[in-house]
């Protein structure tokens, strides 16, 4: 071979090797037709399972909603009748045991005692210790204390 034809640009026109009345085209147009048809009834078919999912979806995120707000509310209702019934419950056992016999004995009993140790030898120290006017004294002792000291 000669080293010149070698660097040369080939002399051939690139392009399609089969011609187009050959048997292999022929027989892959109506295959190639029929492929093209199924993919354009599949995604016809996808467009139109996708639009109704997502529509079908927002109604049942609606209802959902919906659903949780009346089941809330309901709830709600439901809980604040059985808070008050259980206090009004509580409070007639309640007063059905201050209203013993024995828990009004007791109660008589603890008030003879209570009396008896203030009008008794320790009246001083009790009215000392629970004179109402300490308040009044603590408060002006602190203002002198805050603003003089």
């Amino acid at each position: 071979m000669d080293k010149g034809s070698l660097l040369t640009a080939s002399k051939v026109e690139p392009g399609v090797s089969l011609n187009p009345h050959s048997t292999i085209i022929s027989h892959l147009a109506p295959t190639l037709a029929f492929v093209l048809r199924f993919q354009y009834l599949l995604r016809s078919f996808s467009s139109f399972v996708y639009l109704h999912a997502s529509s079908l979806t927002g109604i049942a995120l609606v209802n959902a909603l919906y659903a949780s707000q009346f089941l809330v509310i309901h709830a709600y209702i439901a809980a604040k009748f059985g808070i008050f019934q259980g206090l009004k419950m509580s409070a007639k056992a309640a007063s059905g045991v201050w209203e013993a016999k024995t828990t009004q004995a007791l109660r008589k009993k603890l008030f003879y005692e209570f009396a008896v140790f203030i009008l008794g030898s320790g009246n001083f120290i009790i009215l000392m210790m629970l004179w109402p006017g300490w308040l009044v004294v603590g408060g002006l002792l602190f203002t002198l204390w805050r603003y003089y000291v």
